[in-house]
């Protein structure tokens, strides 16, 4: 009888203790939650960064093949200086919203200014170019009737032609990529290094 006795005192204590966690436990699966939450945070920022300097490159690449096309076609490259509204140019010419004139000495004017639309019987160089796409697919920004292509990071791509640092394409084109600075000849090393460029 003393044995069952002990038997039984065992038994309770026995279910008693298993039937919850320590705080110790408790403690453990948090941290690996916390762990594991940043690694997912982590990898896809990383991941959307990367998509987006991915499409960047694939615009300037797209960019620069199209205007080696309009100028075959039209004899000579719109012109830009690299600074603000340097692209809008390049829009005019490659999605054939508007018109450019080219006076034959190099200077390149709007003759026919854009409206969002490309004009019937011109050609479309760059389909890519469209105002009218929304969301990821936007590459052009307009505002107060100037038409600008931009970045993943929704900043202006810049161009310049004559080019200076690609005098081999007669144009320099580049995005200065998700830090916003850098650029041709300007900025530091560090702040150049994240840029997409045509050279």
């Amino acid at each position: 009888m003393g044995n069952m006795k002990i038997t039984n005192q065992y038994k309770a204590h026995r279910t008693s203790g298993a039937s919850g966690f320590t705080l110790i436990e408790v403690m453990v699966v948090v941290a690996i939650i916390a762990v594991l939450a940043t690694m997912t945070v982590g990898g896809l920022s990383w991941y959307k960064r990367k998509a987006a300097i991915g499409k960047t490159e694939v615009l300037v690449n797209g960019l620069s093949r199209a205007l080696e096309e309009y100028r075959l076609d039209n004899g000579f490259f719109p012109q830009g200086d690299g600074g603000t509204g340097s692209s809008e140019q390049v829009y005019i010419a490659l999605y054939g919203d508007g018109e450019l004139v080219s006076d034959g000495s190099g200077n390149v004017t709007i003759g026919t200014a854009p409206t969002g639309a490309s004009d019937p019987g011109n050609t479309v160089y760059l389909a890519i170019l469209n105002p009218d796409l929304q969301g990821s697919k936007l590459n052009v920004e307009s505002s107060a009737g100037s038409y600008s292509i931009i970045d993943s990071w929704g900043l202006e791509i810049n161009y310049r032609s004559p080019g200076v640092m690609n005098p081999a394409d007669d144009f320099d084109l580049w995005s200065l990529g998700p830090d916003g600075r850098g650029g041709a000849n300007t900025g530091t090393q560090k702040e150049r290094a994240d840029d997409t460029k045509n050279w």
